[in-house]
């Protein structure tokens, strides 16, 4: 594998969580809009102005409507005004506050792209109006997501959307807010992954840290309030119980940081300790324990900025070369399907010459398979047409994607029972929907995969004797400066 990733000298991190503003709480809308984006709002309903001193930390602000929305939309003291005078009760919710923690990795640029993304994808579409702001805290961007609760149209606001509340739309939001980071981390050519799923969920033992809510350089002070006291005391123990656990297997803390990168340097490995430690001592003793273990694997000085050496661990190096071996080993397998080669050629008709010498490889010998192509009608085209050869031969066609949204997309494109590959491995995990000889895997969008996964789900193939076919996105691709592992496996393919 030719490894080009990117270093930062943070490494990201997940965090997304969500709350009402609600009268009952003795809270305004209008106040806030105020407090969040630090500007002086006229509060309508109460006959007051909120008035709070700009925030230098504050690096944009904008507000994003549906199509058709009224001009009000647009303008923030109307926009909140109208929100508390459509609300009668004294207990009224009034607004959704989403805040998100930004990969460091990104520039501002980047991570305006990517908040406006996902602002666009999960709220707008569904007829929110989002109001919005990115800051630029030192080690820490983060953006501030203000939402209105009711269905906005041309004529104003609608009715309230409950469904909005339910617990399954905040996954939904919580899982696209990983997808669209990770989307756009890879386009910027960093090999850094966010998952927003539990540590248990991911296989990893260190136990999850409290939020604290005092920033770092104030947590030893004397006149802390006792609850957040106590808070700190509980982030301490567990910092502590987290740095003994490393020391004693520090594959521990190598397996967590792998999952969230491949590689790594010295100074990440160190960030990524130091909150997962407690105090100078532990930190020291700890990263010590971690460079002398035998399961670190140094790779060398990377291209990089900087002459910092690069790490992997030897389980992403066996894993590597399991997937390897199991891509070489199930590309040779030639299993004569004599009902393919009967059905085949009429689903092909109506191809082009290349999307043809596509369809031959795929339908062709071999359980492996990986190709690229262009997203699009051509490359949905082709798809429906592998899926009626496969069926009409008997094969069931499962497909999955990295995320629900990709999936949805693949089987609204072709008829192709899809899931998310997260869907996917934990109903395998459990026994349930295991492929078989007779099955066929396609996994698109494949270059969004992590090495662990890849093999994962390369080894459940292999061990069903299922056919796989990896497929990437030729745009995707191009724009990764980041290798991703699916690379590795598109040059072994027979030229």
């Amino acid at each position: 594998m030719r490894r080009t990733y990117t270093f930062g000298a943070i490494v990201a991190i997940y965090h997304l969580t969500a709350k009402m503003i609600s009268r009952a709480r003795g809270q305004s809308a209008v106040a806030a809009a105020a407090y969040r984006f630090g500007v002086a709002l006229r509060d309508e309903r109460y006959g007051i102005t909120h008035r709070f001193a700009a925030d230098r930390a504050i690096a944009h602000a904008e507000i994003m409507a549906p199509p058709g929305a009224p001009a009000w939309a647009g303008v923030r003291d109307q926009l909140w005004n109208r929100v508390e005078a459509g609300e009668r009760r004294k207990d009224a919710q009034l607004a959704r506050v989403v805040e998100i923690a930004l990969p460091a990795e990104l520039s501002p640029g980047e991570n305006l792209s990517l908040v406006r993304d996902y602002v666009a994808g999960e709220f707008i579409a569904r007829g929110m109006i989002a109001d919005f702001c990115l800051r630029g805290d030192p080690g820490k961007p983060h953006a501030h997501i203000l939402l209105t609760l009711r269905l906005v149209t041309a004529e104003g606001f609608g009715l309230k959307e409950r469904r909005w509340n339910g617990r399954a739309v905040l996954q939904e939001w919580r899982a696209a807010w990983a997808e669209r980071a990770n989307d756009h981390l890879a386009r910027a050519g960093h090999g850094v992954r966010i998952d927003h799923r539990t540590l248990e969920a991911q296989q990893i033992e260190l136990a999850p840290a409290k939020r604290v809510g005092v920033p770092r350089g104030r947590r030893d002070e004397e006149t802390l309030p006792p609850h957040l006291a106590d808070r700190v005391l509980q982030q301490q123990r567990i910092a502590q119980i987290n740095g003994d656990l490393i020391a004693e297997d520090p594959t521990v803390v190598l397996r967590a940081l792998t999952h969230q990168r491949p590689l790594f340097t010295r100074p990440e490995l160190a960030e990524f300790l130091r909150p997962r430690t407690h105090g100078d001592a532990q930190f020291e003793a700890v990263l010590a324990r971690v460079l002398a273990s035998p399961e670190l694997v140094a790779l060398g000085t990377g291209p990089g900025p900087g002459p910092e050496a690069r790490f992997t661990s030897r389980d992403m190096i066996e894993a590597e070369k399991s997937l390897l071996r199991r891509v070489a080993s199930m590309a040779a397998r030639r299993q004569t399907r004599s009902a393919m080669r009967a059905t085949a050629g009429s689903w092909a008709q109506t191809l082009n010459e290349e999307q043809r010498r596509i369809f031959d490889t795929l339908t062709g010998d071999g359980d492996a398979k990986a190709v690229v192509l262009d997203a699009g009608p051509g490359k949905a085209a082709l798809l429906t047409a592998v899926h009626g050869a496969w069926s009409e031969a008997g094969l069931t066609v499962l497909g999955a994607a990295p995320s629900a949204r990709a999936a949805s997309a693949l089987q609204l494109a072709t008829g192709i029972a899809c899931a998310a590959l997260d869907t996917r491995e934990d109903a395998w995990s459990q026994e349930i929907d295991l492929p078989s000889r007779d099955t066929v895997l396609i996994v698109d969008e494949a270059e969004r995969l992590g090495l662990k996964q890849l093999e994962r789900v390369v080894a459940i193939a292999d061990k069903a004797r299922s056919t796989i076919v990896l497929i990437g996105d030729a745009a995707h691709l191009h724009a990764m400066k980041a290798e991703p592992p699916l690379a590795m496996l598109l040059r072994l393919r027979p030229r």
